[in-house]
């Protein structure tokens, strides 16, 4: 049966070849757990049911007729576009696959990106990755990738170039990267440090893959901002120790609730030290801090910023700080433990400046400083705070004037109607008076008509 297969997919090939109906193979690339989308590359489709996909190296149809007919179906798609879709990819994935649809057809090749670590018990002061294509078949050979366009090159995990100072790159050919080792002269601090390797096709990037070396009895190298929050994480029922404190003879230590790390809420240059997990795995982390701080120059007319980094030890030769877009102005020094970057600027500048400390190149910490802003915010604060006062007071000068006016008013108003009262019983008094009299006159009217009517008589 498979006998069978096979000469029925050579004859199809023949077919193909002969009619003159096949396109170029089309190179993808992958890396295990990744999902890769392969294009189908016949023209003119009019619908994906006239479409069939199948695997060539070992043969099987994978889509038939538009519809999914592989094993592994859960990991397949078949995209609006034909195209075909592999989630999650295995070793066996990585082949070749042909989309076929009446008697056209194109193929596409998927490659596998890998990254393995090689003992060398010849020289244990070294480290060796190695960084190469495959197929389901093994190691992809270099003829398969000449006049390619393919280059694999080595990094540090956010992409910094290796510097090759303690590093050497060896590719299998001059000509092409199909398989490229990175050989590291060993280091302590090599500790959980990620490498990348990527694999660019004409200078475009294809795939990349990360490996984090274990160093034995190595160390955990760990940056932080001052001020910002920090996490060291042993087993789960291992203690976080601080080694400095044995030689001090002090017996503080940090001790980790099971399955949790042990988190520094805000880290200051006091923390600058080793850690050392009690457990059996014997983790060392070493926490080195950056901080910035600033001060006037003499007249005050000059600022000066201090980027500080505190080592738990002695900082080494391959770190560096750096000022965002000033390094002419600054000078670097080492004072004990600490590695100090200076910069003097006028205080008129204003801008954002950041400090960044890199380990062989690479980006470990950086701490912002916005200028113009923080020397000048007491004096800000000192004149929002007197015109807060000003304000405050004036509008206790108007409510205290005013209420005092009102009082005022309130008193008139008592008086003028104390005054309105009075008239009116003077008022009321004089009328009285004047009925007395009325009364008095009417009275004497009547005794001297009475008199008349006497004499008369």
């Amino acid at each position: 049966m498979a006998l069978c297969l096979f000469v029925s997919v050579f004859l199809l090939s023949l077919t193909h070849a002969a009619a003159g109906l096949q396109s170029p193979d089309l190179m993808m690339f992958a890396a295990l757990g990744d999902s890769v989308t392969l294009p189908c590359g016949v023209p003119n489709i009019e619908s994906c049911s006239s479409v069939n996909w199948r695997k060539l190296d070992i043969y099987s149809e994978v889509v038939k007729d538009g519809r999914l007919t592989a094993p592994n179906v859960h990991r397949l798609s078949l995209l609006k576009d034909c195209s075909l879709q592999i989630n999650h990819l295995e070793s066996n994935d990585a082949q070749t696959y042909s989309c076929v649809s009446g008697s056209v057809y194109s193929n596409v090749v998927l490659y596998r990106l890998n990254i393995s670590e090689v003992s060398t018990p010849e020289n244990d002061q070294k480290l060796e990755l190695q960084c190469f294509l495959s197929t389901h078949q093994g190691l992809v050979g270099t003829e398969k990738c000449n006049n390619r366009g393919i280059r694999i090159k080595w990094s540090i995990e956010d992409n910094t170039p290796i510097d090759r100072k303690r590093f050497e790159i060896k590719n299998s050919d001059p000509k092409s990267d199909c398989f490229s080792k990175l050989i590291i002269t060993k280091k302590k601090t090599d500790h959980h440090r990620k490498w990348k390797c990527q694999l660019f096709q004409n200078d475009t990037a294809k795939a990349a893959l990360s490996y984090t070396t274990t160093v034995k009895d190595g160390i955990e190298e760990v940056f932080a901002a001052v001020g910002e929050s920090v996490s060291l994480s042993c087993s789960n029922t291992s203690s976080l120790t601080d080694d400095n404190s044995q030689h001090e003879g002090r017996t503080e230590a940090y001790h980790v609730i099971k399955e949790s790390p042990l988190v520094i809420g805000k880290v200051s240059a006091l923390h600058a030290k080793d850690y050392k997990c009690s457990s059996g795995q014997q983790n060392v982390f070493r926490l080195h801090t950056l901080d910035v701080s600033a001060e006037y120059g003499p007249g005050r007319d000059n600022l000066t910023l201090s980027c500080v980094l505190t080592c738990s030890k002695e900082c080494e030769k391959n770190f560096s700080l750096t000022w965002s877009g000033h390094s002419q102005n600054s000078t670097l020094m080492r004072k004990n433990n600490t590695l100090i970057n200076r910069l003097v600027f006028p205080v008129s500048v204003t801008d954002e400046l950041t400090c960044s400390v890199r380990r062989e190149g690479e980006l470990m910490a950086s701490k912002k400083w916005h200028t113009g802003s923080s020397l000048v915010t007491p004096l800000c604060l000192a004149l929002t705070l007197g015109l807060l006062i000003c304000i405050a007071a004036g509008g206790l000068y108007m409510y205290m004037k005013r209420k005092h006016n009102k009082d005022a008013g309130n008193e008139e108003l008592d008086i003028e109607m104390e005054r309105n009262h009075v008239y009116e019983d003077v008022r009321d008094a004089n009328e009285e008076l004047n009925q007395q009299r009325k009364k008095q006159r009417e009275a004497a009217d009547t005794n001297s008509f009475y008199d008349l009517l006497q004499a008369v008589n």
